[in-house]
């Protein structure tokens, strides 16, 4: 009996007959799967804008798309300076029980623009007497108030170099400017009172 030595049994596996069919079929399924979702998507993205023109009846929808460039924007109007305030034409304004300073509102100047800003000359009197005088506007809208010109000690006006819509500040003291929004200038529709309105107002305060 002869042994044989240094041989090698060579052996390639071969996949059992059917297997790559299977496989085949189970990677085709994966991908269409997969892929049958993104179809839907697709779809639905194409066919949306159609189906959001009609009601559910079928029938052509009378809503229009929202276009910002056909709003009117609003614009403010132009302004001249009042006279420097008299004090014979002084209003008081009624400050809470704790606020120090004294606020007046020249009743001549008053004014409402076709912007719907109320306007008029501010006086602010410390408890020294000290007077801070402006020209101020409020719109009832934004909650803001601008500030075009200051008094001087020449009882003249001096033009503010760059005003700005300021947002109105709230403070617990001597907020003499949100005072005058919420309780005079601004209505319940948040709409600035008629000059008239307003000087009546401040002239029936007790």
């Amino acid at each position: 009996m002869r042994l044989v030595h240094h041989a090698h049994l060579l052996y390639t596996a071969r996949p059992m007959r059917g297997t790559s069919r299977i496989s085949v079929l189970r990677i085709g399924r994966r991908r269409c799967a997969i892929s049958l979702p993104l179809l839907a998507v697709a779809l639905a993205i194409v066919a949306h804008p159609v189906l959001a023109k009609k009601d559910i009846y079928g029938e052509e929808s009378n809503e229009f798309p929202f276009d910002e460039k056909y709003v009117e924007k609003w614009q403010e109007s132009a302004i001249s300076l009042p006279p420097y305030p008299d004090d014979r034409d002084l209003l008081p304004v009624a400050m809470n029980s704790t606020d120090t300073l004294k606020i007046f509102i020249d009743g001549k100047s008053i004014t409402r623009a076709p912007d719907l800003v109320a306007r008029f000359a501010l006086v602010v009197e410390s408890p020294s007497g000290a007077r801070s005088v402006f020209y101020d506007g409020y719109r009832c809208e934004t909650r803001q108030y601008k500030t075009y010109a200051i008094g001087t000690t020449q009882h003249t006006w001096s033009p503010a170099a760059n005003p700005q819509w300021l947002t109105i500040p709230r403070s617990e003291i001597n907020a003499f400017r949100d005072v005058i929004y919420r309780r005079y200038v601004c209505d319940g529709q948040k709409s600035a009172r008629s000059p008239q309105d307003l000087r009546r107002l401040l002239q029936d305060q007790p």
